[in-house]
């Protein structure tokens, strides 16, 4: 994911912190979509990105994800655990959907006839890019 994360950022001057970020995301969006889409077989997915925002506006990438999976009529089925409950119930697993939450500015899903589409929109504020 980090190779893919680079590529939608080539020639954009991104900090490590945001590129990992990007790739924490993809990271974990891919490995529900093939543990759970694909019940760990394996199956196609599409992938593009593009930038918006012009000078003086913010700057962000979205990037779109195309799956064959099973669709998934409810995404809120797709929670996985209470961060905020850990503590007293700790599990293994179940905190991806609340990191992609989290990391980007926006996570969308479309249920489609024969698939899912998933968009990620990740806000990279230039005060962001100085680490």
């Amino acid at each position: 994911m980090q190779s893919l994360a680079e590529q939608a950022c080539e020639g954009i001057c991104l900090s490590a912190i945001q590129l990992n970020r990007i790739a924490l995301a993809l990271d974990e969006l891919f490995a529900n979509i093939h543990k759970h889409g694909y019940a760990g077989k394996g199956g196609d997915i599409d992938c593009a990105a593009k930038w918006t925002g012009m000078e003086g506006e913010p700057c962000l990438l979205e990037i779109r994800l195309r799956d064959f999976a099973p669709t998934i009529k409810d995404i809120k089925s797709c929670k996985g655990v209470d961060p905020e409950t850990l503590k007293e119930h700790p599990v293994a697993g179940g905190l991806g959907m609340h990191l992609i939450y989290a990391i980007t500015e926006s996570f969308e899903h479309m249920p489609l006839k024969d698939g899912n589409q998933w968009r990620l929109v990740f806000n990279l504020k230039e005060e962001d890019n100085k680490s």
